[in-house]
Protein backbone atom coordinates (compact mmCIF):
# COMPACT_ATOMS: atom_id res chain seq x y z
CA UNK A 1 0.00 0.00 0.00
CA UNK A 2 1.43 3.35 -0.99
CA UNK A 3 1.45 6.19 1.51
CA UNK A 4 0.88 9.78 0.55
CA UNK A 5 3.17 11.95 2.67
CA UNK A 6 1.45 14.60 4.73
CA UNK A 7 2.33 18.27 4.93
CA UNK A 8 5.02 17.65 7.56
CA UNK A 9 7.03 15.45 5.18
CA UNK A 10 7.11 17.93 2.32
CA UNK A 11 10.37 19.64 1.50
CA UNK A 12 10.57 23.27 2.61
CA UNK A 13 9.83 25.91 -0.02
CA UNK A 14 13.17 27.34 -1.20
CA UNK A 15 13.76 31.02 -0.60
CA UNK A 16 16.31 33.48 -1.91
CA UNK A 17 17.49 36.82 -0.60
CA UNK A 18 16.87 39.59 -3.13
CA UNK A 19 18.86 42.79 -3.59
CA UNK A 20 16.51 44.54 -1.19
CA UNK A 21 17.44 42.01 1.50
CA UNK A 22 13.94 40.51 1.69
CA UNK A 23 13.35 36.78 1.42
CA UNK A 24 10.95 35.63 -1.27
CA UNK A 25 9.80 32.22 -2.46
CA UNK A 26 11.97 31.17 -5.35
CA UNK A 27 9.80 30.99 -8.43
CA UNK A 28 12.52 29.75 -10.77
CA UNK A 29 11.31 26.16 -10.43
CA UNK A 30 7.95 27.16 -11.94
CA UNK A 31 9.66 27.54 -15.30
CA UNK A 32 11.08 24.04 -15.06
CA UNK A 33 7.76 22.55 -14.01
CA UNK A 34 5.98 24.38 -16.82
CA UNK A 35 8.47 23.18 -19.40
CA UNK A 36 8.50 19.57 -18.20
CA UNK A 37 4.81 19.04 -17.48
CA UNK A 38 3.62 20.60 -20.74
CA UNK A 39 6.41 19.56 -23.08
CA UNK A 40 5.95 15.87 -22.27
CA UNK A 41 2.30 15.55 -23.38
CA UNK A 42 2.84 17.94 -26.28
CA UNK A 43 5.77 15.84 -27.49
CA UNK A 44 3.60 12.71 -27.27
CA UNK A 45 0.92 14.44 -29.36
CA UNK A 46 3.54 15.43 -31.93
CA UNK A 47 4.90 11.90 -32.27
CA UNK A 48 1.43 10.39 -32.66
CA UNK A 49 0.39 12.98 -35.24
CA UNK A 50 3.54 12.29 -37.25
CA UNK A 51 2.79 8.56 -37.08
CA UNK A 52 -0.83 8.93 -38.21
CA UNK A 53 0.14 11.27 -41.04
CA UNK A 54 2.71 8.73 -42.20
CA UNK A 55 0.15 5.93 -42.17
CA UNK A 56 -2.54 7.74 -44.14
CA UNK A 57 -2.53 7.00 -47.86
CA UNK A 58 -4.80 7.66 -50.81
CA UNK A 59 -6.82 10.61 -52.02
CA UNK A 60 -9.73 9.71 -49.75
CA UNK A 61 -7.58 10.59 -46.76
CA UNK A 62 -6.60 14.08 -47.95
CA UNK A 63 -9.22 15.81 -45.82
CA UNK A 64 -8.11 13.90 -42.75
CA UNK A 65 -4.46 14.63 -43.54
CA UNK A 66 -5.18 18.35 -43.84
CA UNK A 67 -6.96 18.39 -40.49
CA UNK A 68 -4.17 16.45 -38.81
CA UNK A 69 -1.54 18.71 -40.37
CA UNK A 70 -3.34 21.71 -38.86
CA UNK A 71 -3.23 19.93 -35.50
CA UNK A 72 0.48 19.23 -35.94
CA UNK A 73 1.27 22.86 -36.71
CA UNK A 74 -0.81 24.02 -33.74
CA UNK A 75 1.09 21.61 -31.52
CA UNK A 76 4.41 22.95 -32.82
CA UNK A 77 3.31 26.47 -31.91
CA UNK A 78 2.22 25.29 -28.45
CA UNK A 79 5.61 23.68 -27.78
CA UNK A 80 7.30 26.88 -28.93
CA UNK A 81 5.15 29.00 -26.60
CA UNK A 82 5.94 26.75 -23.64
CA UNK A 83 9.67 27.06 -24.30
CA UNK A 84 9.42 30.82 -24.75
CA UNK A 85 7.46 31.37 -21.55
CA UNK A 86 9.80 29.15 -19.53
CA UNK A 87 12.82 31.05 -20.84
CA UNK A 88 11.17 34.44 -20.29
CA UNK A 89 10.51 33.56 -16.64
CA UNK A 90 14.03 32.24 -16.14
CA UNK A 91 15.49 35.41 -17.67
CA UNK A 92 13.33 37.57 -15.40
CA UNK A 93 14.36 35.69 -12.25
CA UNK A 94 18.02 35.39 -13.24
CA UNK A 95 17.90 31.60 -13.48
CA UNK A 96 19.01 31.82 -17.10
CA UNK A 97 22.03 33.91 -18.00
CA UNK A 98 22.69 35.30 -21.44
CA UNK A 99 25.77 34.05 -23.28
CA UNK A 100 27.27 36.96 -25.17
CA UNK A 101 29.53 36.57 -28.17
CA UNK A 102 30.35 38.42 -31.38
CA UNK A 103 27.53 37.78 -33.86
CA UNK A 104 26.99 38.78 -37.47
CA UNK A 105 23.77 40.74 -37.89
CA UNK A 106 23.26 39.65 -41.50
CA UNK A 107 23.55 35.98 -40.50
CA UNK A 108 20.99 36.44 -37.72
CA UNK A 109 18.47 38.17 -39.99
CA UNK A 110 19.04 35.64 -42.77
CA UNK A 111 18.37 32.75 -40.37
CA UNK A 112 15.17 34.41 -39.16
CA UNK A 113 13.94 34.78 -42.76
CA UNK A 114 14.76 31.14 -43.45
CA UNK A 115 12.66 30.07 -40.46
CA UNK A 116 9.56 32.11 -41.38
CA UNK A 117 9.54 31.74 -45.18
CA UNK A 118 7.21 28.72 -45.17
CA UNK A 119 4.70 30.41 -42.86
CA UNK A 120 4.84 33.57 -44.99
CA UNK A 121 4.23 31.58 -48.18
CA UNK A 122 1.25 29.83 -46.58
CA UNK A 123 -0.22 33.25 -45.80
CA UNK A 124 0.63 34.57 -49.28
CA UNK A 125 2.93 37.22 -47.81
CA UNK A 126 6.24 38.23 -49.34
CA UNK A 127 9.24 38.71 -47.05
CA UNK A 128 12.16 40.92 -48.04
CA UNK A 129 15.27 41.74 -46.06
CA UNK A 130 18.36 43.93 -46.10
CA UNK A 131 21.19 43.74 -43.59
CA UNK A 132 24.32 45.83 -43.73
CA UNK A 133 27.50 44.24 -42.45
CA UNK A 134 27.38 44.74 -38.69
CA UNK A 135 28.71 42.76 -35.76
CA UNK A 136 27.76 43.15 -32.12
CA UNK A 137 27.78 41.24 -28.85
CA UNK A 138 24.63 39.29 -28.17
CA UNK A 139 23.23 35.89 -27.22
CA UNK A 140 22.80 34.45 -30.73
CA UNK A 141 20.08 31.95 -29.79
CA UNK A 142 17.95 34.38 -27.79
CA UNK A 143 18.36 37.18 -30.33
CA UNK A 144 17.43 34.93 -33.26
CA UNK A 145 14.35 33.63 -31.46
CA UNK A 146 13.31 37.14 -30.38
CA UNK A 147 13.52 38.48 -33.93
CA UNK A 148 11.74 35.38 -35.24
CA UNK A 149 8.82 35.96 -32.86
CA UNK A 150 8.61 39.62 -33.90
CA UNK A 151 8.57 38.75 -37.59
CA UNK A 152 5.95 36.06 -36.96
CA UNK A 153 3.84 38.67 -35.19
CA UNK A 154 4.32 41.01 -38.15
CA UNK A 155 3.08 38.25 -40.48
CA UNK A 156 -0.01 37.94 -38.30
CA UNK A 157 -0.74 41.65 -38.89
CA UNK A 158 -0.13 41.51 -42.66
CA UNK A 159 -2.88 40.99 -45.20
CA UNK A 160 -2.79 38.16 -47.72
CA UNK A 161 -0.80 39.39 -50.71
CA UNK A 162 1.05 41.89 -48.53
CA UNK A 163 4.69 42.27 -47.69
CA UNK A 164 6.92 42.33 -44.63
CA UNK A 165 10.36 43.95 -44.90
CA UNK A 166 13.21 43.47 -42.43
CA UNK A 167 16.00 46.04 -42.42
CA UNK A 168 19.09 46.00 -40.20
CA UNK A 169 20.96 49.29 -40.13
CA UNK A 170 23.12 51.02 -37.51
CA UNK A 171 22.27 48.63 -34.69
CA UNK A 172 18.52 48.78 -35.26
CA UNK A 173 16.21 46.25 -36.89
CA UNK A 174 12.98 47.53 -38.45
CA UNK A 175 10.26 45.00 -39.32
CA UNK A 176 7.75 46.82 -41.52
CA UNK A 177 4.28 45.54 -42.41
CA UNK A 178 3.33 47.21 -45.69
CA UNK A 179 -0.21 48.03 -46.76
CA UNK A 180 -3.28 48.91 -44.71
CA UNK A 181 -3.53 47.17 -41.34
CA UNK A 182 -5.96 44.36 -40.71
CA UNK A 183 -9.24 45.22 -39.06
CA UNK A 184 -8.78 45.46 -35.30
CA UNK A 185 -4.99 45.85 -35.47
CA UNK A 186 -4.74 49.63 -35.38
CA UNK A 187 -2.91 49.34 -32.08
CA UNK A 188 -0.82 46.14 -31.92
CA UNK A 189 -1.88 44.11 -28.91
CA UNK A 190 0.68 42.49 -26.66
CA UNK A 191 1.12 38.78 -27.16
CA UNK A 192 3.11 35.92 -25.68
CA UNK A 193 5.46 36.20 -28.67
CA UNK A 194 6.24 39.87 -28.06
CA UNK A 195 6.46 39.25 -24.29
CA UNK A 196 9.23 36.71 -24.88
CA UNK A 197 10.94 38.98 -27.42
CA UNK A 198 10.95 41.88 -24.95
CA UNK A 199 12.34 39.68 -22.16
CA UNK A 200 15.06 38.20 -24.40
CA UNK A 201 16.14 41.60 -25.73
CA UNK A 202 16.01 43.33 -22.34
CA UNK A 203 18.24 40.63 -20.82
CA UNK A 204 20.90 41.53 -23.40
CA UNK A 205 20.60 45.29 -23.07
CA UNK A 206 18.34 45.70 -26.10
CA UNK A 207 14.75 46.93 -26.48
CA UNK A 208 11.73 46.82 -28.79
CA UNK A 209 8.79 49.10 -29.57
CA UNK A 210 6.21 49.71 -32.31
CA UNK A 211 5.60 52.68 -34.60
CA UNK A 212 2.92 53.56 -37.15
CA UNK A 213 3.66 55.49 -40.33
CA UNK A 214 1.34 58.07 -41.89
CA UNK A 215 0.16 55.56 -44.48
CA UNK A 216 -0.81 53.12 -41.71
CA UNK A 217 2.17 50.81 -42.09
CA UNK A 218 3.11 49.08 -38.84
CA UNK A 219 6.80 48.90 -37.84
CA UNK A 220 8.35 46.82 -35.10
CA UNK A 221 11.63 48.42 -34.03
CA UNK A 222 14.40 46.54 -32.24
CA UNK A 223 17.43 48.22 -30.68
CA UNK A 224 20.17 45.62 -30.68
CA UNK A 225 22.62 45.23 -27.79
CA UNK A 226 25.62 47.57 -28.03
Amino acid sequence: MSVIPGPTSQAPIPRRRTRSGELHIVRDDIAGLLAHDLRTPLSAIAMNLDFVLGELEGNEAEGVRAALEDCRQANVRAVRLVSDMADALQLATGERRVTLSEVDGAEIVGEVVRRVVAEAAARNIEVGWTAHGETFRADADLLTRALERIVQRALWHARSGGRVDIVLNSGTVAVRVSGPPLVGTEVPARSLATHFAEAALRAQGGAMWTEKEVDGALIYKVQLPA
